[in-house]
């Protein structure tokens, strides 16, 4: 009998409630020009600091991947961390010149390497100096206060 009351009572607050709420959003399909879209678009995907959290994000999990010698999951965060940071120098060509010289045509290339061999203190050493290479690109493009550190905690439940 309680079970029918309450049941009725909820049934009751949902029909009588303002539900005004909604997630519910037009703002690309209502915006008229098609240049006002590809601006609100443009706008949305930001420049190259946005590539950088996805950067953050995976490197966490590349981290972990390292200490747990899981080096497959290395080398598929290694390749999303590239891949982001080339989207990242199409939205912002400034950034071009350093992301290259520091890791896309370098580092990248020496840590795939060491992580084929899975060889642990070789894989290690190369982290090491992929942690300095960016750290030393965020110095060189003017945000030294952005200081890359071995993450503490997993953000992933990946392992």
């Amino acid at each position: 009998m309680k079970f029918f009351l309450i049941l009725f009572i909820v049934i009751i607050n949902s029909l009588l409630a303002d539900n005004t709420y909604s997630t519910h959003s037009n703002w690309l399909i209502n915006t008229k020009s098609i240049s006002q879209k590809f601006q609100m678009i443009q706008t949305q995907f930001r420049g190259y600091d946005l590539a950088m959290v996805e950067v953050g994000y995976r490197f966490n999990t590349f981290y972990f991947a390292i200490q747990d010698k899981n080096y497959d999951l290395a080398r598929y965060q290694l390749d999303k961390i590239k891949l982001a940071i080339e989207n990242g120098v199409q939205r912002r060509e400034k950034r071009k010149k350093n992301s290259e010289a520091m890791f896309l045509t370098t580092q990248y290339k020496v840590m795939n390497k060491a992580l084929l061999t899975q060889n642990h203190s070789s894989v290690v050493k190369e982290y090491e100096v992929m942690k300095r290479l960016c750290n030393a690109c965020h110095v060189v493009e003017k945000v030294p206060f952005i200081h890359v550190i071995d993450p503490i905690y997993r953000w992933q439940p990946i392992k």
